[in-house]
């Protein structure tokens, strides 16, 4: 069993129920992908951290939480004149909306902000000493009148020609020395983290050997959606996409909230061995990053939702 790239703990957090609210904070890069309800009062002052947010598209339940985010920036105990750039799918109208909205009621912000529209294809490069990291941005199927975009993080890294890979070290170092780096390395695009946003399944191509692919998964059967709206993906075909890809790390998210905890890990863990993904696959459930293959995690998650509830409906005191 793989493990994930990250240590989730320090550089990834989130929140995703469909409907409700999505939302991915990565520490690392300082970037939020979408900002669904709640961001803000989740993240509290880890908010001034964030660079950069990228949405994927406007529907309510993936952009609401920016009118929050704002106004703490603006208003909360953090550095209030960092300064932030919003990239958003191009010509989107409900995000246009939302601009404008924030506009009238955000009119006297202490930080620079900046609406970046984006379309697919295109690179952005990010705060890296060495210049080695990028997003790359791609075409999703979600919406079919509006843009929506999925996005790669991705790093310029190096590797020895086919022609030296059977070489000892000590001969690699004299061709070095003698030749210089260039001639026995190659630079080459590495995936190192992808996010789809709402979207029927990503084409494997555009996330090809990811090593952390965040894929939704409204359904865990074709049969859960009774509208047939198409424009959510279904548990065993982001498994199989998963594996065409070869990524080494899948998390799903924008789960129904149809199903609960046991649900969600009988289906997944029976999609897993019909279909062999050949990847760890993590669940975002709520706000909590769940290992679908460890028991004793999830049961943990169970317990603890059951203390929250009794304590709502006062049974425990």
């Amino acid at each position: 069993m793989t493990t994930p790239q990250f240590p989730l703990q320090d550089q990834l957090c989130g929140f995703s129920r469909a409907l409700f609210s999505t939302w991915l904070y990565h520490r690392r890069f300082n970037i939020l992908f979408d900002a669904g309800e709640g961001v803000a009062t989740s993240l509290c002052n880890r908010v001034f951290g964030i660079r950069r947010i990228f949405l994927s598209h406007g529907h309510a339940d993936h952009i609401a939480g920016l009118v929050n985010l704002l106004n703490i920036r603006n208003l909360g105990a953090g550095d209030q004149t960092a300064s932030l750039k919003i990239y958003i799918p191009k010509n989107n109208k409900l995000i246009e909306f939302m601009m404008d909205y924030l506009a009238r009621t955000q009119k006297a912000l202490s930080f620079e902000l900046e609406w970046i529209p984006i379309d697919a294809d295109e690179d952005v490069m990010l705060d890296d000493q060495r210049n080695k990291v990028f997003l790359r941005t791609f075409k999703t199927k979600h919406s079919q009148r509006q843009l929506s975009l999925g996005y790669n993080i991705i790093e310029k890294r190096r590797r020895l020609k086919p022609e030296y890979e059977a070489l000892s070290q000590r001969e690699i170092n004299q061709i070095v020395w003698t030749k210089g780096k260039e001639e026995i390395a190659t630079e080459y695009e590495k995936i190192i983290f992808s996010y789809g946003g709402d979207s029927r399944p990503i084409n494997p191509d555009l996330v090809r050997e990811s090593l952390f692919l965040c894929h939704e998964s409204t359904y865990m059967s074709s049969d859960d959606d009774e509208r047939n709206f198409q424009q959510h993906s279904i548990l065993d075909e982001v498994l199989e996409m998963a594996k065409q890809a070869n990524v080494e790390t899948l998390l799903l998210f924008h789960t129904s909230l149809r199903y609960n905890l046991d649900e969600l890990r009988e289906k997944i863990n029976a999609a897993k061995a019909r279909i062999e993904p050949g990847c760890q696959v993590l669940v975002l459930c709520a706000n909590n990053i769940i290992d679908t293959a460890n028991e004793g995690s999830w049961r943990k998650k169970m317990r603890k939702d059951s203390l929250k509830e009794q304590s709502l409906d006062g049974n425990s005191f």
